[in-house]
């Protein structure tokens, strides 16, 4: 795919689990379009298979601000993306440039920051991904961004360079931010319902097995599948082979969810237990575990562990 503004120099910010993947693929697409790309994280070695494959290394996010007229970032927490996106106006940023974050933070986050982008005279878009860490590095992602239209347009050469689509949430940078908290909340969802429903099978004889095929067959598609398949095995265990969402990142993130629920004045009653749950887990040392990991939480007062 060719970009028009094929001159543009490209930032990345963040190369964490999500962010190796998406910066790998955009990498291809700036290459391609003879173009520059600057990379930058926290820890240096992480962008080391990146600058291999050609791309520049930043020192610091001031000077991705300096150098780039497009730029990402994918960190892992609020106070993170703060602490980038402040270093980052350090460089000033030429007029017009376009930040774009990919975490998954607060919708007032975004809000603070989008009002530091416009008074800069930067156009700030938030776009998160719904995926997990082989799907970023597959190109498997959807997009989910929200910002002015024609910053949109300029960005989605980009967006399918990285993701197999885009579902574009409004024209406030904020709503896409509040789109991933649910979407988030749905798969918790997931992963708290079937642990709940194989818990109780199994302690009255009913094989997770069984359990497993019937929802194979009842719910088609990856989601339910695919956590009752982890959540069956004890699968909790992370790995290059076997990545994952952590019960830290779980646990921030049902936190957001929670707090904007609770400042819109939304019930949700199944998030509290859920944050209830990744608490307890969390307590217990498991934070770098599978959020799916939860299950255990559920099974050991019904006499069922892990070994079993």
């Amino acid at each position: 795919m060719t970009i028009q503004r094929h001159t543009e120099s490209v930032g990345f910010i963040g190369l964490g689990s999500m962010g190796i993947g998406l910066a790998t693929n955009l990498l291809k697409l700036v290459q391609q379009n003879n173009g520059t790309m600057h990379v930058h994280n926290r820890t240096a070695a992480k962008a080391d298979p990146l600058v291999k494959q050609g791309a520049t290394w930043a020192s610091s996010p001031a000077s991705i601000g300096r150098q780039c007229s497009i730029t990402f970032s994918c960190v892992f927490s609020d106070t993170a993306l703060k602490e980038v996106f402040t270093a980052y106006l350090s460089g000033h940023p030429k007029q017009d440039s376009l930040y774009i974050d990919c975490s998954t933070v607060s919708p007032d986050t975004i809000r603070e920051l989008n009002a530091k982008a416009k008074a800069a005279g930067l156009t700030f878009i938030c776009a998160p991904v719904f995926g997990r860490p082989p799907a970023a590095m597959e190109g498997q992602v959807l997009w989910a961004p929200a910002g002015p239209a024609h910053a949109l347009d300029r960005l989605q050469p980009y967006l399918d360079a990285m993701g197999r689509g885009t579902m574009r949430v409004g024209n406030e940078a904020y709503m896409a931010s509040v789109m991933k908290l649910c979407g988030n909340f749905f798969i918790a969802s997931v992963i708290e319902t079937t642990a709940e429903g194989m818990t109780l099978a199994e302690k009255n004889g009913v094989s997770r097995d069984t359990v497993l095929e019937f929802i194979s067959s009842t719910f088609p598609g990856q989601l339910y599948p695919m956590y009752a398949e982890k959540i069956a095995r004890n699968q909790f265990h992370l790995s290059p082979e076997a990545p994952g969402a952590r019960v830290e990142g779980g646990l921030k993130d049902v936190g957001l969810i929670q707090s904007l629920a609770k400042e819109c004045g939304v019930q949700m009653p199944l998030g509290n237990l859920m944050l209830d749950h990744l608490k307890e887990a969390g307590d217990r040392g498991w934070t770098d575990l599978d959020w799916t990991a939860v299950t255990r939480v559920i099974r050991e007062p019904a006499g069922i562990h892990e070994e079993d």
